[in-house]
This record gives C-alpha cells, sequence and structure tokens, in this order.
C-alpha cells in the first residue's frame, strides 16, 4: 500500500460529529488501560473544546481520507503564544495532537501526510516552535520529518 492516494482536508465545527467519533476513538485507544475513566465528561468537554478553539482559530483539526473517501486518519494542531526569544521571535507555538491513522494503513505514510499538512499550515501562520508527544513507536516518524526529542523537558 505504499504510496496510497490520500487527501488532507481541514475540519470545522461543521464536521463536529466526526470530530467528536475520532477524538473519543483517540482517547479511548491511548488511555485503554486507565481505570475509572468518565467517558461522558470526556466528551462533553471536548465538544466545549472544540466550539471554542475552532472559533477562535486556535486549534485546527484535519483529516485524511482514502481513494474511497474513507477517513483513514486524523491530527490536529493547538496554536498558543508564549513569550518571544531568540528561538521563538514571534512566540507562536504549535502542539500537535491526536496525531492517528488507522490499523490497516499505518507504516504506509499517511500519518507522515497528515503531520507535514499541519506543519505547512503553521508555517504560514508564522509558528517558531511546534511540539508534539510521541510513543516510542511513532519516534522514527518524526525523527524523518525533522523533529527533534527535547533534553529537559518536564510535565506535572
Amino acid at each position: 500500500m505504499t504510496g496510497m492516494s490520500v487527501k488532507i482536508r481541514n475540519a470545522g465545527i461543521f464536521d463536529l460529529p466526526l470530530l467528536m467519533e475520532w477524538r473519543m476513538r483517540v482517547l479511548e485507544e491511548v488511555f485503554s488501560d486507565y481505570e475509572n475513566v468518565d467517558w461522558d465528561v470526556i466528551r462533553s468537554q471536548n465538544i466545549e473544546y472544540y466550539k471554542k478553539h475552532l472559533k477562535s482559530e486556535t486549534h485546527m483539526p484535519c483529516f485524511a481520507y482514502d481513494e474511497n473517501g474513507s477517513v483513514i486518519g486524523c491530527d490536529g494542531i493547538c496554536y498558543q503564544t508564549e513569550m518571544p526569544s531568540p528561538d521563538n521571535l514571534t512566540g507562536t507555538c504549535g502542539y500537535l495532537m491526536n496525531i492517528y491513522t488507522v490499523p490497516e494503513v499505518r507504516g504506509n505514510g499517511v500519518g507522515k501526510k497528515i503531520i507535514e499538512y499541519l506543519i505547512a499550515d503553521a508555517k504560514i501562520r508564522k509558528t517558531g516552535k511546534i511540539y508534539l508527544e510521541s510513543s516510542d513507536v511513532a519516534k522514527a516518524l518524526y525523527e524523518s520529518i525533522g523533529f527533534q526529542s527535547m533534553r529537559d523537558y518536564y510535565k506535572l
């Protein structure tokens, strides 16, 4: 399947049902080992997030479609502003999240096409830094695109 035909398009508020379907799919896979998750609350909070951030254009999601028009992947980039610095003169940051492809097409470049699509959007917005979190399995993909591991990064 390498070199498969993939179309990518932005998603908007009109896509809210599809966005939620895929967001929940991703969360349920990534957090499958978490106990006592109130998925109804998670769903409700994500609906509110999308309504707010799609309107303000501080989140830009997209979907990947195969040649038959079926959704085969998704991703989104959250935009925020930090104080400008020598390594980010504009102060604009993008955080890539929800990078997901359906299992049957993984390893065929779909995720890479989605990420490159969002990086292009970030460049148009003069985004100085783009971040993401990675599973071990995806690190080689991100490194092939040019992402570098961040030393001294902590989370609380």
